[in-house]
């Protein structure tokens, strides 16, 4: 009987552990579409994961469902993991220092379909857990997770038709106290209208269930959203000063954030063709923000001239700079400045 209750106890423990593995990775993600022409479509699902805190693997393969207007889950892509790439820590200025610690991942898994018309489209989903425990903006993440969404519109609205895509992904680190200003426009091979807007991540599987497999498929669309803690919203996602947001005809999106930690963000692009609503593209990622040490500093000393002297000393406490230029300030000429 002990036995038993001992083995019992490992088996719960282990399984414990299990979970805890697979709750910790997922950092961001994205799904768009290319239409080829003749019904054809290449599909393609991006992936971020932690690699420094995260444990579990990337799904292989990753099982990507699609659903009817009618919720049915009519085909189920069965997509090999493609390898990874770790992407560079990039904190969009060349003079700071990212700390360690820092580590995100990504894989582009991608797949041909065939989808004939179809009368109000197809959902795209896939669904996956889990997010870092140590976010800071939204409850329970470590039992929250993520759902990645493509809609294919009524061939009636749009023929062929191919999402937008965003151009860049956002740096992997944000300093705190330094404004951001990242380009997060998007490119839409059908030049229809693109409107940006902070919007709130969906939801997906939880640590119980979390990759839905073939024949247990997920609810078909609408899905709920992230619940983020007070005083983080949607729309204010990493507090600040100024808050976060992103212009709706450019996408420029700016933030100064006040506060270390990691965020969830959301930035929706939606498509418009001669003013009708053609779909929805979210991208869902998290935001590191940390104190990032200057490399370079150009520095000296706050001077007080009494005018008992006409010769100063300037001390220069600058460090990291190979070539220095220095200008007094006066307007209108060259000869108040130097290279020494």
């Amino acid at each position: 009987m002990k036995n038993c209750l001992r083995f019992l106890l490992c088996a719960a423990v282990f399984s414990f552990q299990t979970l805890i593995s697979h709750a910790s990775h997922i950092v961001g993600g994205e799904m768009s579409y290319e239409c080829l022409g003749n019904n054809d479509y290449t599909l393609t699902l991006k992936i971020y994961r932690d690699c420094f805190n995260g444990l579990a693997a990337y799904d292989d393969p990753a099982y990507v469902f699609i659903f009817d207007a009618n919720g049915t889950n009519v085909q189920t892509l069965s997509i090999p993991f493609p390898g990874s790439d770790t992407l560079p820590n990039n904190a969009n200025d060349p003079c700071l220092i990212v700390p360690p610690g820092i580590c995100v991942e990504e894989a582009v898994y991608t797949f041909n379909v065939n989808l004939p018309p179809l009368e109000g489209g197809y959902s795209l989903v896939y669904v996956r857990c889990c997010r870092n425990n140590s976010i800071t903006n939204i409850v329970d993440p470590m039992n929250t997770g993520a759902t990645y969404l493509a809609v294919i519109p009524d061939s009636a609205l749009a023929e062929c038709n191919s999402s937008p895509a965003f151009n860049n992904f956002p740096p992997t680190v944000i300093c705190v106290n330094q404004p951001l200003s990242f380009d997060h426009s998007a490119t839409d091979a059908d030049g229809d209208s693109l409107v940006y807007e902070l919007c709130a991540p969906f939801v997906g599987a939880s640590s119980l269930d979390p990759q839905p497999l073939p024949g247990t498929p997920p609810p078909p669309p609408p899905y709920g959203f992230v619940t983020f803690l007070s005083p983080y919203s949607a729309t204010d996602p990493l507090g600040g000063n100024p808050p976060m947001a992103i212009d709706p005809t450019t996408g420029l999106l700016t933030a100064t954030p006040t506060t270390v930690g990691q965020f969830v963000v959301g930035v929706c692009v939606t498509e418009y063709r001669n003013g009708v609503l053609l779909s929805e593209h979210k991208r869902d990622f998290q935001f590191n923000v940390t104190t990032c040490q200057p490399s370079v500093i150009a520095s000296t000393p706050n001077i007080v001239n009494n005018c008992s002297s006409s010769t100063i000393t300037f001390e220069n406490n600058s460090f990291g700079g190979t070539i220095y230029h220095w200008d007094f300030g006066i307007d209108g000429i060259d000869s108040d400045t130097s290279n020494e």
